[in-house]
């Protein structure tokens, strides 16, 4: 296993250092970036004008283990949970190209399926979305 240094949490949150993994697409879906851009103060004020930045795009920075909330003892809540969903989403066959997979918390923990749903994760849903979610479960 990967050094805890260099393992990359692919949903982390927008601030200087760490890197556009992808950008939201108007399905709702996360296109992945094949190389990721490291961020800076200036990124995050711009992106902060049109919302939460973890609305619009995907972010990764180091994963912190279990100094995230969502690290449940020894894996990310975060992957276990999506996989749950694997086979309800129509997933591609072909994994998208990412420059992270060899760091990434999820792939390393879940391998190639990690990959496969990851473009359905999001970070922050807005407020009317969560809205929209909530009246179809109840």
């Amino acid at each position: 296993m990967e050094a805890a240094s260099k393992v990359l949490c692919p949903s982390s949150r927008a601030k200087p250092g760490a890197k556009l993994l992808g950008v939201r697409q108007d399905d709702g879906t996360v296109a992945i970036l094949p190389t990721v851009f490291q961020i800076d103060l200036n990124f995050v004020e711009n992106a902060t004008k049109n919302g939460k930045p973890e609305e619009q795009f995907r972010f990764a920075n180091s994963c912190v283990e279990s100094g995230c909330v969502q690290w449940s003892g020894s894996r990310c809540g975060v992957s276990d949970r999506a996989m749950q969903h694997l086979d309800s989403i129509p997933v591609a066959s072909e994994l998208p190209e990412c420059s992270i997979r060899p760091h990434c918390r999820w792939y390393l923990q879940s391998g190639a399926d990690a990959c496969r749903i990851c473009p359905y994760i999001l970070t922050e849903i807005t407020e009317e979305e969560a809205l929209a979610y909530f009246a179809t479960t109840a």
